[in-house]
């Protein structure tokens, strides 16, 4: 179970140690994990606040890999007789739980095991037949594992120590604690957009102040551009339209490509200046003058 076994105290540790409140009730499933989460209740009032608690759809179950290979091995036989059609499986995926796989089409079920290569190892028997009949075995059942994955949708963690156990048990829970934030996110107009000072954006006086800011930073999202880049080749060339205005005036195509790899750039750390370089002269020069609205510059 989740408390049997000595090595268990790590994983608790690890649990205890969150910023979440954790009990150990009777479950469902035996030694499986689920989570609870508390939320305004819509009958609460702002004078007299109400909390509902209501429970995350994962569900992770600890299986001794003893039981493991013994469930996957007789499950084997059932769809080697039977193949893997949707309802064997799923019928399966309900033996492989074990009893209490109620609502599972609302769940989303893993499973843990926690030494299985320790266990073995001691379980190898000596002699050739035996070792040969335990890798058949082994061989049906991992071939049942994977149909139940990819048909049941059942995810399995092979985890060597308890201490494993418990940074994944965090990791979950971290991830579920989050998901409310991330929904948030995602129905955001712009979520992709960066946080900070790129976000507000420069802003732009009727007499043009700001102008010269705007196009230092749409040289700075070109990949690979350091600010100090971007400032540099903004020096050289105050806006786009004198950059275009240049290329024009160059006599070949080669001159365009390279107009701006000799323009220097300060070091940031105080170490000698360098250049700009021909290649983000060329990708420069691309997005100026191209027609191709497909075209991508770092390929190209």
């Amino acid at each position: 179970g989740l408390l049997k076994d000595p090595g268990s105290d790590a994983w608790v540790e690890v649990l205890n140690s969150l910023d979440c409140k954790c009990s150990f009730e009777p479950q469902a499933i035996p030694c499986s994990i689920t989570w609870r989460r508390n939320m305004p209740s819509p009958l609460s009032t702002q004078d007299a606040p109400t909390v509902k608690t209501e429970e995350e759809k994962e569900v992770l179950v600890l299986v001794e890999p003893e039981d493991l290979l013994k469930r996957l091995f007789s499950l084997s036989q059932v769809i080697q007789m039977s193949g893997p059609d949707p309802h064997q499986v799923l019928c399966s995926r309900a033996a492989l739980l074990g009893e209490g796989l109620e609502g599972s089409s609302t769940k989303s079920y893993s499973l843990a095991v926690v030494g299985l290569d320790a266990y073995r190892r001691a379980d190898t028997s000596p002699t050739d037949q035996g070792s040969r009949r335990c890798c058949e075995r082994l061989w049906l059942s991992w071939l049942t594992l994977v149909v139940l994955q990819l048909w049941g949708n059942i995810q399995v963690l092979f985890l060597d120590t308890w201490q494993e156990f418990g940074q994944h048990v965090s990791a979950l829970t971290k991830a579920i604690a989050k998901r409310p934030y991330r929904q948030q996110m995602e129905l955001q107009e712009l979520p992709f957009c960066a946080a900070g000072a790129w976000a507000s954006g420069v802003r732009v006086e009727k007499d043009g102040r700001g102008l010269w800011e705007v196009w230092k930073r749409q040289i700075q999202q070109f990949n690979r551009v350091s600010p100090a880049t971007a400032e540099a080749i903004a020096k050289a060339y105050p806006s786009p339209a004198l950059l275009v205005k240049a290329y024009q005036e160059c006599s070949t195509e080669d001159e365009k490509r390279l107009l701006l790899s000799d323009i220097r750039v300060r070091s940031e750390t105080g170490g000698p200046d360098r250049r700009v370089g021909p290649d983000l002269s060329r990708r420069i020069h691309l997005f100026m003058v191209s027609t191709d609205p497909d075209l991508v510059l770092d390929l190209s």
